[in-house]
């Protein structure tokens, strides 16, 4: 199964997750996912990063400062320490187990850079350490994963944040039982699909603001959708 023909999860289905060539060989893991935001607000996907500079800032708080700053100083003499590897996501062919790319892995892995004009970059991981409001600033949750929906009927398209997996837990806690019932041993598939049983899904047409310094995400819904995608 090509994950790229349908909606997926973010963390569920790119983070962490193996990337190999065209030829099979590995080439990295991935740390974290580029955000870019158009002009008109919407996010996609447009990168995949790897390496200390992205896995690092992943650990939210104090404990996430302490690591960075500390990666910093291991290499200040080095201009583009604090930059990630990326990928673009047009190299990417087909995700399934692993990243599977259309191209070798010989001189693939570039510096992020800055970001193209008009373009705004963020990364998943600063996401995962959002809260959701709704109406009146009433807590719907943290975001556990991202929903993505597929626009890349051609390179140069995108793969597009379509909503926010809202619940209690830990960013990929799901474990993906939100979009199966039949997902997994039973007795587990029903221990955490009840321990979430209050999580569900922000439509992305539903944002009324990202806060990034904040932390917070602001939606004009007070009641998230059921998890399951179609």
């Amino acid at each position: 199964m090509n994950r790229l023909d349908g909606a997926l999860d973010a963390v569920l289905h790119l983070l962490d997750r193996q990337v190999v060539d065209k030829d099979g060989l590995a080439v990295c893991k991935v740390d974290d996912v580029e955000l870019s935001e158009d002009k008109g607000g919407q996010l996609a996907v447009t990168g995949l990063l790897s390496g200390a500079p992205a896995l690092v800032p992943r650990y939210g708080g104090h404990e996430g400062g302490v690591l960075r700053r500390q990666w910093r100083q291991l290499g200040v003499e080095q201009e583009s320490r604090d930059d990630p590897w990326r990928i673009d996501l047009d190299d990417v062919e087909r995700l399934g187990s692993a990243v599977e790319l259309r191209v070798e892995r010989k001189g693939l892995l570039t510096r992020q850079g800055p970001a193209p004009s008009g373009v705004t970059r963020w990364r998943l991981g600063a996401l995962l350490q959002m809260e959701v409001r709704g109406p009146e600033r009433t807590r719907l949750g943290g975001i556990i994963d991202v929903r993505l929906e597929n626009n890349r009927r051609e390179p140069g398209d995108r793969l597009l944040v379509v909503g926010l997996v809202v619940g209690r837990g830990g960013p990929g806690s799901l474990l993906g039982y939100d979009r199966r019932g039949d997902q997994g041993p039973w007795l587990v598939n029903r221990v955490v699909r009840w321990l979430h049983r209050h999580a569900g899904v922000v439509d992305w047409d539903d944002v009324v603001e990202i806060d990034w310094d904040g932390g917070v995400i602001t939606t004009s819904t007070t009641t998230p959708a059921d998890p399951t995608p179609a």
